[in-house]
């Protein structure tokens, strides 16, 4: 279970990392994401026993959901890119992760899983430390509204995980975590296909050679941050599991992305910085 903790803890580091790669090589972020996921489900394809084709994976009672997974997986891992490169890496991280707030406040109104006060107090301070975070730099002053991308990606992330932690406690092992990933995988491809599709055709969009091969690569660390998420969450309590995972993915991007990226972190990136860390301390206890 450590193993793949820590290995979906550095997937997960490299993949926001590679927005900012991005940003330096000119990629188009959209076209990117649509063929990232297109090499997430070739290797999810590669790497089952049974390919998705075979399963018939769109007959089955969980399909559903992955088609809801999908639209959220693209759309979200656009905002993420997006705050990446206006805001830093440090700031999507921490609106990514500080997402654990959603399926603790599921677990309240679907399962009647209370927390106690520390817990409450957690959910508090991750709220401060998202709007801390969200607040732009002086060079974004004239952007006034960059702290919608944080706040997307903090709301959609957490519904992905709580829609996949159902599906960790509802379909697994009856399905393999592999099977379940790569069908998300797929349909999120399929949906951003279409989307670009409408926008070749209405002439708004044109192919871009290097940002498909870009996409391709980001397929890589993109689906085992995922696949090795699903195979923690197998049999460990997820309450444990996410705190962990996040507060490891926040600290190891932030420092990749100020080793890196030389990214400057502000006085309000240290302070939400700070309250993000302590906010999932409390939210584990």
């Amino acid at each position: 279970m450590v193993v793949f903790l820590l290995l979906s803890i550095l997937f997960s580091t490299l993949t926001v990392s590679f927005f900012k790669i991005f940003e330096i090589k000119k990629v188009q972020t959209f076209q990117a994401i649509v063929m990232n996921y297109l090499s997430c489900g070739i290797i999810g394809n590669l790497l089952s026993e049974k390919t998705v084709f075979q399963i018939q994976v769109w007959n089955t009672d969980w399909y559903i959901y992955t088609l809801i997974l999908g639209s959220l997986f693209i759309s979200i891992l656009f905002c993420i890119g997006l705050t990446a490169q206006k805001m830093g890496v440090s700031v999507s991280m921490v609106a990514a992760k500080l997402s654990v707030v959603i399926p603790v406040l599921v677990a309240v109104f679907l399962h009647h899983e209370m927390p106690g006060i520390i817990g409450v107090i957690g959910i508090v301070v991750s709220m401060i430390a998202v709007v801390i975070m969200s607040r732009t730099n002086e060079e974004h002053s004239t952007s006034t509204n960059l702290w919608i991308l944080p706040l997307l990606v903090f709301v959609g992330s957490g519904f992905i995980d709580s829609i996949l932690h159902y599906l960790e406690e509802m379909f697994i092992p009856a399905y393999s975590a592999d099977t379940i990933v790569t069908t998300v995988f797929l349909n999120a491809f399929l949906l951003g296909s279409l989307i670009l599709i409408v926008g070749i055709v209405t002439g708004k969009t044109k192919l871009d050679i290097n940002s498909i091969l870009w996409g391709l690569f980001l397929g890589l660390p993109n689906y085992f941050s995922m696949f090795f998420l699903v195979k923690t969450l197998q049999g460990s309590n997820a309450t444990i599991i996410f705190p962990i995972n996040n507060i490891g993915i926040v600290l190891a991007s932030t420092l990749f992305s100020v080793l890196f990226f030389k990214e400057i972190l502000t006085k309000n990136k240290w302070i939400g910085l700070s309250l993000a860390l302590l906010a999932i301390v409390l939210m584990s206890i």
